[in-house]
């Protein structure tokens, strides 16, 4: 029904991250194209989003002045400047952020930890270890640790669920997602 790719490299003094997901939806497709570039304590610089599902399409975009403490917002024709805390991240920063923090083991197993993302507004983060599993995908199993993410904006509560392999890079391996006309759900590569 659809693909996720995630991709993290490092370019100089940067982190450049890049989240592919194309779902074809029973009702409509969806196509999300998502970018972020980071210095090396992961603190964003840049972060890019195209999305569409079915007819809808839009773009987002933030650049960051860390310094200043400030961003520039840009919703289509909307552009607004935003305060944002020390060492600001945007959604997929924070992600690889916590994905890092596990690999060095700084996030104790079992505990909830809390964060902070920043996409025009703050959200409040919450990643939960829900129990180590195996993951089964088509022909395919790895045994993972399942963390439930929620996160509370504008917009109200939304959540999904990844699995990480328990190994020393802490790889993600699957994403489920729940969108209004079905739940997705992804092997990442």
């Amino acid at each position: 029904m659809g693909e996720a790719v995630l991709n993290a490299s490092h370019v100089g003094q940067e982190v450049r991250l890049s989240l592919t997901v194309d779902a074809d939806l029973p009702q409509h497709n969806a196509s999300y194209s998502i970018s972020s570039v980071a210095t090396q304590e992961l603190c964003s610089l840049r972060f890019r989003q195209h999305s569409q599902e079915g007819r809808h399409s839009w773009e987002e975009s933030l650049d960051f002045d860390q310094e200043r403490h400030e961003a520039r917002y840009t919703r289509g024709a909307q552009v607004s400047a935003v305060s944002v805390p020390e060492c600001a991240r945007d959604p997929l920063t924070l992600l690889y952020f916590f994905r890092r923090q596990l690999a060095f083991q700084e996030v104790p197993r079992g505990q909830p930890h809390n964060g902070v993302f920043h996409l025009g507004a703050d959200f409040s983060v919450s990643f939960e270890a829900v129990t180590p599993e195996t993951v089964r995908m088509g022909t395919k199993a790895w045994e993972g640790d399942r963390y439930l993410i929620s996160y509370v904006g504008p917009g109200g509560r939304n959540s999904f669920e990844v699995w990480i392999r328990p190994d020393l890079s802490r790889t993600p391996v699957a994403i489920k997602v729940a969108f209004p006309l079905a739940t997705y759900t992804a092997e990442l590569q």
